[in-house]
């Protein structure tokens, strides 16, 4: 899977990225070096996003809703989405760090603003699995369904 497919949308395209390291031979051929690592790493980044958000939405609508006090209470189900976000940006912010080896500085910044999206996809992934629980009825939860769609 290549990294534009789903992170192209705020990312820099592949051949502008390269022309900043046009006049170096060493630099440019680190460069693509770093964007083929990127494109390699794309799985693990989507693998991130979901697999987070789907444990958080999961641990909000089953155990953490068991408690008492907690049914009716949107600012839990909005904390626990930024805690999720905020999860997935550090998870993958490490992930990228460790996977993507590169001399480039700006390698850093590109893990960055690939963490910075996987913080929007997990927000996009909790949301949608919040209107799922809350609009299918064999999903059992004790969480105030404030996310339904009709009766």
């Amino acid at each position: 899977m290549k990294i534009v497919d789903i992170y192209g949308w705020g990312l820099p395209k592949q051949a502008d990225f390269l022309n900043h390291f046009k006049n170096n031979n060493t630099l440019y051929n680190q460069a693509r070096v770093l964007w083929s690592k990127l494109d390699a790493c794309t799985v693990w980044f989507i693998i991130t996003f979901i697999v987070i958000a789907l444990l958080f939405a999961i641990i909000y609508y089953g155990p953490y809703n068991n408690k008492p006090g907690r049914h009716y209470k949107v600012k839990h189900w909005f904390l626990w989405m930024i805690i999720s976000a905020a999860v997935t940006f550090i998870v993958t912010l490490v992930i990228g760090l460790i996977l993507v080896k590169s001399p480039l500085a700006a390698r850093i910044g590109m893990i960055l603003r690939i963490s910075g999206i996987n913080i929007l996809y997990s927000i996009g992934v909790f949301f949608i699995v919040a209107l799922l629980v809350c609009n299918v009825s064999f999903l059992k939860t004790n969480a105030y369904r404030f996310l339904k769609i009709g009766k």
